[in-house]
C-alpha cells in the first residue's frame, strides 16, 4: 500500500515544481532477493507532474549510488537546498513536469528512509540491520521499485532515466520489465564493472572496515566508522571528477587551514567532502551498496546479447569524454550489443570537462538530449531545421542537398534495413521509416546533428564511421549509404571495402570534380572553385578528397580481384544543376554522380 502526502502544485513562472513532499511506500509481505529476504521493506520516494487515465505518461529516474529520492523542488519555501537534478526536472524543463508524471524512489538498501542496513531489523527489535541485511543486488533495486509503480497506478513507463548506479538500473528494468518500458536514457554507466573499478570501491570498504569504529558493522545510529568512511568518499570522489576539472579548478594551488593541516587545496576540498559525506550517509549502506554495483554484470558467460535478447525500449545512451569511471568505451558496449541483436538504440558523447559527474551540472547539450529524446521536437525546431522539406520535393529536386535522397528513396525497398554513415540530421532515414518502414541507424560524428537524429526517434550512433562499423557483422543492413560522405573521409577505398561487408548494397553518392565549370575555373585562375559546394577557402575548409567519376570507375575496375569483389550496378548522373540527368560525357558534364555497388 502507499501512502501519499499533499503534494503542493508546481511554480510554472519560475519553472520549479514547488514545494514537495517526501511520501512512503510500504509494502507489507515478504520480499525475496536474491540473496534472501525481507518479512516487509519501504520505499521513500516523491512525485511530480500529474498521473494521466491509462497510466502511461510516468518517467521513472533512478539515482546515483549516494543519490536519493528527492531530484526536485524544495521542502519549504526557505529551503534553499533544491533536489539534486532540479536544474533537470520541472514545468517547461528537459523532464516536463507538464507532460509527465515524474517518480523518483530512495532505492531498496539506501539510508535515506527506505529500507537497508541503517533500519531496524524486525528480528533484533532496537538494533539495524547492519552488515545482516541481505546482499543485495541491482536486480532486487529493481524488483522493489515495479511493486512501487504497480501502487501508483503505473500501467507502464515513458521512459526509466538514470546516471551511474541509476543507470545500471535503467539496464537492468528494460531486461527484467521488457514490455513494461518503452524507452530507456541511461546516462554515465556500463553493464559491469571492470577490475579497476573494484579495486577503487574495495580500497573506500577497507578504509571502513579498518576503522575501530566499525565493530564488524554492529554500530548505532550516531555512532561508525566516520574515519574510514570519510577516506572512502574521498577516493570515490576522484573517479567522479577529471584530470582536466581537478586541475582548472586547484591546479597546483595552495590551500588554506586554520591548523595548516593541508598543503594543498585540493587536500582541503577533499577532507570537505569526506566531512559532509560521514553526516548523511551510512556506512554499512556504503558497503552493500558498492558491493551490490560490483556484482552486477549483463556481460556474464553469455555475453550481453543474451541479456538483451528481449529489449523492446527505444535506448539512448549517453556518455562524457572526460568520464574515466565509466568511461565511453564501456558504455559503447551496451549500444554496440543492441546493434548486433537488431535493437533501436542510440548513442551521444558529449564533450564535457567535469567527468563521471558531468550529468549533475548544467550542459545545455546533455539538457537538449534528454528533451528530445523524452518530447522530440517542438514546433520551434521544426521550423528552424526545415524537417518538413524533404517530403515536400516531388517531381523535381527542389532542394540541392537532398537530390540524391530521391534516387535512393527509389532504389530501397519497404521493409529493408538501411545503415547511413554521415546520416547528418536524420532526414532520409525518417522518411525511409514513415514512407516504408525501413529499419535505419545512423552514424555521424557532429554531437548537434546526432541530437536531432534522436529528436526524429532516428536511432544514430554518435562515432566515427570506421569504428561504427567494426561492431557490425557481415550483412547486418541490405543497404549502406553515403550520401556525399565518402570524400570527406581518410581512406575512402578501404572504407567502401568495410561497408561492402557490412552491407549487402551500397549506395553511394559524391560531388564529380571533374565537372567542366570546376575544371575551367581552375584553368582560368589557377585555384579551386568557389560555390555552394565548395563555399570555403582551402585553409577554412574540412578534409575533402576532390575526385572525378572516372577515378572512381576506374578504382572500381581496379578492385575486382580483391578478397570481397564487387561491381557497379545502378547509376544515375545529374548534370550542374542536379536536377536533370546526364547521359553523354558524365565526366565532364555530370555535377553529382549516384551509384549502386553490390557485390558479386
Amino acid at each position: 500500500m502507499s501512502k501519499s502526502n499533499e503534494f503542493q502544485n508546481p511554480d510554472p513562472e519560475k519553472g520549479h515544481v514547488g514545494v514537495v513532499n517526501a511520501q512512503t511506500y510500504e509494502h507489507d509481505r515478504t520480499f525475496e532477493m536474491e540473496n534472501g529476504a525481507l518479512d516487509k521493506f519501504q520505499l521513500i520516494y516523491e512525485t511530480y507532474g500529474k498521473l494521466n487515465e491509462d497510466g502511461t505518461n510516468a518517467i521513472l529516474i533512478c539515482h546515483a549510488l549516494t543519490g536519493d529520492h528527492h531530484v526536485a523542488g524544495v521542502y519549504s519555501k526557505d529551503d534553499r537546498h533544491p533536489g539534486w537534478w532540479d536544474h533537470v526536472v520541472g514545468p517547461g524543463k528537459p523532464v516536463d513536469t507538464e507532460e509527465f508524471f515524474v517518480v523518483c524512489s530512495n532505492c531498496l538498501g539506501a539510508c535515506k528512509g527506505s529500507t537497508g542496513p541503517a533500519s531496524e531489523n524486525p528480528q533484533t527489535p532496537g538494533k539495524p540491520y547492519g552488515m545482516n541485511f541481505p546482499d543485495l543486488t541491482i536486480k532486487d533495486m529493481v524488483r522493489a521499485q515495479k511493486h512501487l509503480l504497480d501502487s501508483l497506478g503505473i500501467h507502464s513507463l515513458h521512459a526509466i532515466v538514470g546516471g551511474s548506479m541509476g543507470g545500471m538500473q535503467a539496464l537492468q528494468w528494460i531486461v527484467e520489465f521488457p514490455e513494461f518500458v518503452k524507452r530507456a536514457l541511461v546516462i554515465a554507466a556500463t553493464p559491469c564493472h571492470n577490475a579497476q573499478t573494484i579495486a577503487f570501491n574495495e580500497v573506500g570498504r577497507r578504509s571502513i572496515r579498518s576503522d575501530k569504529e566499525w565493530k564488524d558493522g554492529n554500530y548505532l545510529e550516531g555512532e561508525g566508522p566516520r574515519d574510514g568512511l570519510a577516506v572512502a568518499r574521498m577516493m570515490a570522489h576522484i573517479t567522479y571528477l577529471s584530470d582536466q576539472g581537478m586541475e582548472e579548478k586547484f591546479g597546483r594551488d595552495l590551500g588554506a587551514s586554520q591548523n595548516n593541516e593541508f598543503e594543498f587545496s585540493v587536500e582541503s576540498y577533499l577532507d570537505y567532502q569526506g566531512a559532509k559525506f560521514v553526516d548523511r550517509f551510512d556506512a554499512n549502506t556504503y558497503l552493500k551498496l558498492t558491493k551490490a554495483l560490483d556484482r552486477f554484470d549483463l556481460v556474464g558467460e553469455d555475453g550481453l546479447e543474451n541479456s538483451f535478447k528481449d529489449v523492446s525500449a527505444r535506448v539512448l545512451v549517453v556518455s562524457f569524454t572526460s568520464d574515466w569511471l565509466y568511461t565511453p568505451a564501456q558504455n559503447k558496449l551496451i549500444v554496440e550489443a543492441l546493434h548486433r541483436l537488431g535493437k533501436e538504440a542510440s548513442y551521444l558523447e558529449i564533450d564535457h570537462p567535469h567527468g563521471h559527474d558531468s550529468f549533475l551540472i548544467q550542459s545545455n547539450s546533455f539538457l537538449r538530449a534528454v528533451r528530445v529524446f523524452l518530447n522530440g521536437l517542438d514546433e520551434k525546431e521544426k521550423s528552424e531545421q526545415n524537417v518538413d522539406r524533404f517530403r515536400k520535393v516531388e517531381d523535381r529536386y527542389e532542394v540541392k542537398k537532398e537530390a540524391d535522397f530521391k534516387v535512393i528513396d527509389h532504389w530501397v525497398k519497404p521493409a529493408e534495413s538501411v545503415l547511413d554513415l554521415g546520416c547528418g540530421r536524420g532526414m532520409l532515414l525518417e522518411y525511409l521509416r514513415d514512407s516504408k518502414q525501413v529499419r535505419g541507424l545512423g552514424v555521424d560524428y557532429d554531437t548537434a546533428k546526432a541530437t536531432s537524429c534522436i529528436a526524429r526517434e532516428v536511432a544514430v550512433y554518435q562515432a566515427d564511421i570506421r569504428k561504427a562499423m567494426e561492431n557490425l557483422g557481415d550483412d547486418s543492413f541490405d543497404w549502406v549509404i553515403f550520401s556525399r560522405m565518402i570524400e570527406e573521409l581518410p581512406e575512402p577505398g578501404s572504407v567502401i571495402l568495410e561497408a561492402l561487408r557490412v552491407g549487402k548494397r551500397v549506395a553511394l553518392s559524391f560531388v564529380n570534380y571533374g565537372y567542366w565549370r570546376n575544371r575551367i575555373h581552375f584553368l582560368r585562375k589557377g585555384i579551386r572553385i568557389k560555390n555552394d559546394v565548395y563555399p570555403d577557402n582551402w585553409e577554412k575548409s574540412d578534409l575533402r578528397n576532390h575526385f572525378s567519376i572516372s577515378e572512381f570507375e576506374n578504382f572500381c575496375k581496379n578492385r575486382q580481384g580483391d578478397l570481397r569483389p564487387f561491381e557497379i550496378g545502378r547509376k544515375v548522373y545529374h548534370q550542374g544543376d542536379w536536377v536533370k540527368t546526364c547521359s553523354v560525357l558524365p565526366n565532364l558534364r555530370a555535377g553529382l554522380a549516384i551509384y549502386e555497388l553490390t557485390k558479386k
